[in-house]
């Protein structure tokens, strides 16, 4: 096994790539508007089941909310990196709402008929998301 400081090394360059990942969600509309554009993909574009439409053409809150909440803890990981075992709740909170969010998309994805595509995108980052930051976590460190 690794020792202590390589493990503790490690874990500040996952926060980090965490955190910029997590900053990079913005950009994410620019690569994929239909996320953007919540209801009906434009120039009839097929890229799966569209989202349930917005009553704010398009502009659907739920899509800006997340961005914010992820942007958030993008920057606390960021942040955070400098010295990972004292932000250690930043890996508790990343593993557990990781883990929480994935386990409410799953059921959803069923009861709702255009929330499918959760299942092969979404959920299993977010489960990955959870291990690699379990994985990581500053008090594995021996």
């Amino acid at each position: 096994m690794e020792n202590s400081a390589t493990h503790l090394s490690q874990s500040s360059l996952v926060m980090k790539i965490l955190g910029w990942s997590l900053l990079g969600l913005p950009a994410l509309l620019v690569i994929y508007p239909p996320g953007f554009v919540w209801g009906e993909i434009p120039l009839g574009i097929c890229l799966g089941p569209a989202h349930p439409p917005s009553p704010y053409d398009g502009l659907h809150p739920y899509l800006f909310m997340i961005i914010a909440l992820y942007a958030a803890l993008g920057i606390l990981f960021i942040r955070g990196a400098s010295d990972p075992k004292a932000n250690v709740g930043l890996f508790d909170f990343g593993i557990l709402s990781s883990v929480f969010h994935a386990l409410v998309m799953i059921p959803q994805s069923f009861y709702y008929p255009n929330e499918h595509a959760h299942l092969w995108a979404d959920v299993p980052l977010l489960f990955a998301v959870a291990l690699i930051l379990w994985y990581w976590h500053p008090k594995r460190a021996r």
